[in-house]
């Protein structure tokens, strides 16, 4: 029985990988015929609205009443606001850096976020620095050597592809910052369903600030049809299903292997940008692919092996 627990953790696990890396493939066509500026208040409508069915399901909604018995405080609310507009501002540069960089320059460097967050779990949460993650980040970073030298040698995606690299790493930095954030709110009381409904509400919030400060409100409404559908589809796969999934996934598995199947995510990424969009893909590009990889898997269990060793639950995605 057991067995099987652990069997079906690894396909939920794997259906995370393969409903993220779907995601990114419809984020790239959407882009390609959208505005890339609507595409954060457009994704975050499942997500909020899977939010508000786990609330729902789990009746948690004492936790944001402030005179119920169960409510959690400003204190555990107030990281999962902060950590919907941070991810909200990386997803606004996430969808500039794969117009011109493509799927597989932007997700695999997007990656990077398990460096930024624990680096922001060290003064944020308290979590001690080891040397052996070096052994990890060291793997990714050449890695993303690999990833460079492909792009200078190979055939690159376009001629702006080097803007990528900069909006990708601001995104993933804003992702390891949200998930160290999303962290502390879990520590301080809150469900997972109250965590993934205050974010995704504040990060509609803020897709509607940037539609009205950059007049898109417009353009929205002018966008065909099959782009909206793209960029909600892109939604419904990264933030509905891979969401639901890792969270299946992580009732059955250890978190250090949840964390070292979800690190598959670039190369899968990467296999349906080249089968379904056609991006061209070098060999040191794919060797720069897989080494960013067994980089991430190292880091993330190194880091859950540390967090056991000093008596603190191992965490995913930050």
């Amino acid at each position: 029985m057991a067995k099987d627990s652990k069997h079906g953790g690894e396909l939920w696990a794997i259906g995370f990988v393969l409903g993220y890396s779907s995601g990114n493939i419809f984020d790239k066509q959407a882009v390609g015929r959208g505005d890339p500026l609507i595409g954060p208040f457009l994704r975050g409508l499942p997500s909020l609205a899977l939010g508000l069915a786990l609330m729902w399901k789990y009746r948690t909604w004492g936790q944001l009443k402030p005179h119920s018995d169960t409510y959690i405080g400003c204190r555990a609310i107030i990281p999962f606001v902060w950590a919907g507009v941070i991810s909200t501002m990386g997803l606004f540069l996430y969808y500039f850096a794969i117009r011109m960089g493509g799927v597989i320059l932007t997700v695999t460097v997007i990656e990077t976020w398990v460096i930024w967050g624990t680096l922001a779990a060290w003064p944020m949460l308290g979590e001690e620095l080891h040397g052996f993650l070096l052994a990890g980040w060291g793997v990714i970073a050449l890695g993303l050597a690999c990833l460079v030298f492909g792009q200078l040698r190979g055939q690159s995606l376009s001629h702006a592809w080097y803007w990528a690299l900069p909006l990708a790493l601001l995104t993933a930095m804003s992702y390891g910052v949200s998930g160290v954030l999303w962290r502390d709110g879990q520590l301080r009381g809150a469900h997972h369903s109250t965590a993934i409904f205050v974010q995704f509400l504040t990060s509609v919030a803020v897709g509607i600030v940037g539609l009205l400060l950059y007049s898109r409100v417009p353009v929205l409404l002018s966008t065909p049809l099959r782009s909206l559908g793209d960029f909600v589809s892109g939604g419904v796969l990264s933030g509905v299903v891979a969401v639901y999934c890792i969270f299946k996934a992580l009732g059955l598995l250890e978190v250090a292997r949840v964390n070292a199947l979800s690190s598959l995510t670039p190369l899968t990424a990467t296999l349906f940008a080249r089968l379904f969009l056609h991006e061209p893909l070098s060999l040191p590009t794919l060797i720069g692919v897989v080494m960013v990889c067994i980089g991430v898997t190292l880091t993330q269990i190194m880091r859950s092996r540390a967090q056991k060793a000093f008596g603190q639950e191992p965490t995913v995605n930050g």
